[in-house]
C-alpha cells in the first residue's frame, strides 16, 4: 500500500478516536459511540462517507438539498426550490444530480468552497453518478442509441462510450472507471476504461453486470448459465470466487477483499466476504442481511430481526450489532471503521454515524495493520 494509503488510514482511525472520545455512548454497544447527524422533522437520506466528512440529502420544507458534515459542522450546500439528489463525498469533494430549472438533471460539483454546475444537457438527464476525488462518472441517454458513460477530470467531461449498445452503472476510481454494456436480451459485458483505453473484461453469452472498481481491482456478477457468481479481476488476471447452485450477487470491493450477499441454502441471505485468499461466511441465521459494504476488512450490512432492519459490523472477528431498535435502520455506508446509516427515529428518517471507541478502535486499528501486511506480502 503506497504511503498515501497509509496516512489516510492513519487519519480515519485518529478521527474515529477523536470523536470516541467526545460522543455519549448511550443507546450504543458496548465499546461504541453513535452520533446523530441530524434531528429535524423533515426526511434525510442517502448518506455516503469518505473519512470524517459525510454527505446526505435532506427534505427543507420545499424540497430535497444536499447537507455536509465535516466532523464537526453541519453546512447546507444547496438551497433551492428545484430538489437534489444522489449525493456522493471524497475527501472534502462533494458532487450531486440536481434540477438546473428546465427540468433536466445536472452534475454538479462541490470543491470545498465553491459549487460548479459541470453539465448544462438540453436533452435527457444524467444518471447513476459516482465520484473519485475530482473525477466524477455519470451515464445519460444520447439521441437513440442508448445510454452512454462520461467522465469528468476537474475541468473537462469525455465521453468514454460512443455506440448503439446501453451503457450502465459507471463507477470510477481515480481515473479509472468500469461499466457494463448490453446490447439488448440477457447478453452484458464488462468494461474497463485507463486512460484513454477500454478494454472489456467478459466475454460471453450471459449476463455479466453490477461492476464495482477499487484502483486497478474490479468485481462483479455474472451467470454461469444458472445462476449469479462473483468474479474478481486484479488488473491481469479475472478469477471466479464463488462456484454453487444460488446467486451470488452485489458484491463490494476495497483492494482485494471482496463482500457479496448470497442465499446459503437456507431460504435467506447471509453475507460473505474474500480476503484475497479466503471466503468467510459472516453471518449464519434464519433472516436476511443485505446491504453490504468494506473498506479494508471492514464490513457493514443491514439485517432483518424478524420485527425491522438493524444495523451490523464485522471487522473479522465477532458481529456487532450497531442498533436494536424497533425501527428501520437503512442503507449502511463505511469508511474505516465509521459506519453511516440513516434510520426512522418514530416521526421522521435521521442520519447516523457509529464509531469505535478507543479500546474497541485499537484492535480493529490492528485488524486493519494485519491487512496491510498481507497486502505488502502480496506485492
Amino acid at each position: 500500500m503506497s504511503a498515501r494509503g497509509l496516512s489516510r488510514l492513519t487519519v480515519v482511525l485518529l478521527t474515529a478516536a477523536v470523536i470516541g472520545l467526545c460522543w455519549p455512548a448511550s443507546a450504543a454497544p458496548p465499546g461504541w459511540a453513535i452520533k446523530q447527524l441530524t434531528d429535524n422533522g423533515v426526511e434525510d437520506s442517502g448518506p455516503r462517507i469518505d473519512g470524517s466528512n459525510v454527505v446526505w440529502i435532506g427534505k427543507d420544507g420545499v424540497d430535497y438539498d444536499v447537507f455536509l458534515y465535516d466532523g464537526s459542522t453541519t453546512s447546507q450546500l444547496t438551497n433551492n426550490t428545484r430538489g437534489e439528489h444522489s449525493p456522493r463525498v471524497s475527501g472534502s469533494y462533494a458532487s450531486w444530480l440536481g434540477d438546473d430549472g428546465t427540468g433536466h438533471s445536472q452534475v454538479f460539483f462541490y470543491n470545498g468552497s465553491t459549487t460548479t454546475q459541470v453539465t448544462s444537457v438540453t436533452e435527457h438527464d444524467c444518471q447513476l453518478l459516482e465520484m473519485s476525488g475530482s473525477f466524477l462518472v455519470w451515464n445519460r441517454l444520447v439521441g437513440s442509441n442508448g445510454y452512454e458513460i462520461f467522465r469528468w477530470n476537474g475541468s473537462t467531461t469525455t465521453q468514454l462510450t460512443d455506440n448503439s449498445d446501453s451503457d450502465m452503472s459507471p463507477q470510477v476510481s481515480g481515473s479509472n472507471t468500469v461499466w457494463y454494456g448490453y446490447g439488448g436480451g440477457a447478453d452484458a459485458e464488462i468494461f474497463l476504461r485507463k486512460g484513454s483505453v477500454t478494454t472489456q473484461l467478459t466475454n460471453n453469452s450471459t449476463r455479466d453486470w453490477y461492476p464495482q472498481i477499487d484502483f486497478s481491482y474490479v468485481t462483479w456478477c455474472g451467470s454461469d448459465g444458472n445462476d449469479d457468481e462473483i468474479f474478481l479481476y486484479d488488473g491481469i488476471t479475472t478469477i471466479q470466487l464463488t462456484n454453487n447452485s444460488y446467486d451470488d450477487q452485489y458484491p463490494q470491493l476495497s483492494g482485494t477483499n471482496v463482500v457479496w450477499s448470497a442465499d446459503d441454502g437456507g431460504g435467506d441471505t447471509e453475507i460473505f466476504f474474500y480476503d484475497g485468499s479466503t471466503i468467510t461466511q459472516v453471518t449464519d441465521n434464519s433472516y436476511d442481511d443485505v446491504g453490504a459494504v468494506v473498506d479494508g476488512s471492514n464490513v457493514a450490512w443491514v439485517g432483518y430481526d424478524g420485527n425491522d432492519y438493524e444495523e451490523f459490523f464485522w471487522n473479522g472477528g465477532a458481529v456487532t450489532q450497531l442498533t436494536d431498535n424497533a425501527y428501520d435502520d437503512m442503507a449502511p455506508q463505511i469508511s474505516g471503521s465509521t459506519v453511516v446509516w440513516y434510520g426512522y427515529d418514530g416521526h421522521d428518517y435521521e442520519i447516523y454515524m457509529a464509531v469505535p471507541e478507543p479500546a474497541t478502535l485499537s484492535l480493529v486499528a490492528l485488524g486493519g495493520l494485519v491487512l496491510l501486511l498481507r497486502r505488502r506480502r502480496r506485492a
